[in-house]
């Protein structure tokens, strides 16, 4: 047997268990960054024009030429990172698992603890990648909403931060769509909010003005994104990650908002999207090597009486959406929307 045989092969019921692993409902990063399947840890991928936007005169006399048109794309690299944990059982802990009434599958549990690390850590790794304001065409990122309306630089005008008295999210949300629209050519349908900004909207009285005379329900997120026109919906980052001082802290930051283009459903699993393709414009993607996440088959380490099993997945995300000069412009990212 050669090397990936024996080394880089899987355990095909913990592996079946990490790929069907679901998504808790606050998971970001698979909604920002759907996963699409690669089969190779590096290549190209294409970067489309906005040719067909042109306007163009096809009228024709008769005998003269045929216009004719050529989509002009351009490529960019990508390459893969691995990230790998190992779960470890002492052999003592089996054999109870496995006695008396209550068994239990010590492996499964383990499996899926271990895809919950690794999907909490990337979570701060899209996280991060998006609340980068250097990625951004000018226009779309703000470090301070109150900062940009004072300066005169805010495409809504003169906004109010959302948590202040006289504040309407909805024009600035209008506003913010019709500026992201004007560097891809359709406006964005899906929002991640702090959650800061989740409990300020809540509470914002112009949205609890205009929805009283339709509904008896209270706010929720599902309403929200009905408010603002987001037919893909709204993410709350609830997800946290855990500080030095031992603090859990929020992964999204709490006052922002990250408003974005994605064509497709939101997914909640670890598994590529349902019709997920490089070739689909989109906000961002996640590619990820074809057939991970993966477990391999465990072993057992003599010196210290464990058995152990590792888990292995390559992605990465990237910013698909380009903007006018290259830069993202199929989402807006404000890191400060609350004063």
């Amino acid at each position: 047997m050669n090397l990936r045989d024996t080394y880089a092969g899987v355990d095909p019921i913990l592996t079946t268990l990490a790929q069907g692993y679901m998504l808790p409902e606050n998971n970001i990063s698979n909604f920002i960054a759907p996963v699409v399947d690669t089969p190779t840890r590096a290549g190209r991928i294409l970067r489309f024009g906005k040719e067909q936007f042109a306007v163009s005169d096809f009228r024709r006399a008769y005998g003269t030429n045929i216009p004719a048109i050529q989509s002009r794309y351009d490529s960019e690299s990508y390459a893969l990172e691995q990230e790998v944990v190992a779960w470890e059982l002492p052999e003592e802990d089996i054999e109870n698992a496995g006695e008396g009434p209550a068994q239990v599958d010590l492996r499964a549990i383990e499996t899926r603890n271990a895809m919950q690390r690794l999907m909490n850590s990337y979570e701060a790794t899209v996280s991060a990648a998006v609340t980068n304001l250097g990625i951004y065409e000018p226009g779309l990122a703000y470090t301070d909403w109150t900062t940009a309306a004072g300066a005169g630089q805010t495409l809504a005008g003169s906004p109010q931060p959302w948590d202040v008295a006289n504040s309407d999210p909805i024009l600035d949300v209008l506003k913010l769509k019709r500026a992201v629209s004007n560097q891809i050519g359709i406006r964005p349908n899906s929002m991640v909010i702090g959650t800061n900004v989740f409990d300020t909207l809540m509470t914002n009285a112009n949205i609890l003005d205009r929805i009283k005379y339709t509904t008896a329900d209270s706010i929720d997120v599902d309403m929200l994104a009905r408010y603002f026109g987001l037919e893909r919906g709204i993410r709350v980052g609830e997800g946290r990650q855990l500080a030095a001082n031992g603090e859990l802290l929020p992964i999204f930051p709490e006052n922002a908002i990250l408003l974005f283009y994605s064509p497709l459903g939101a997914n909640d699993s670890v598994l590529p999207a349902g019709g997920a393709s490089s070739a689909t414009p989109a906000f961002a993607y996640t590619y990820q090597l074809t057939g991970t996440p993966a477990v391999r088959p465990e072993y057992y380490i003599r010196e210290r009486r464990v058995v152990r099993a590792e888990i292995t997945v390559e992605r990465a995300v990237n910013v698909v959406g380009l903007g006018a000069t290259g830069l993202a412009g199929s989402g807006a990212f404000i890191n400060d929307i609350l004063a």
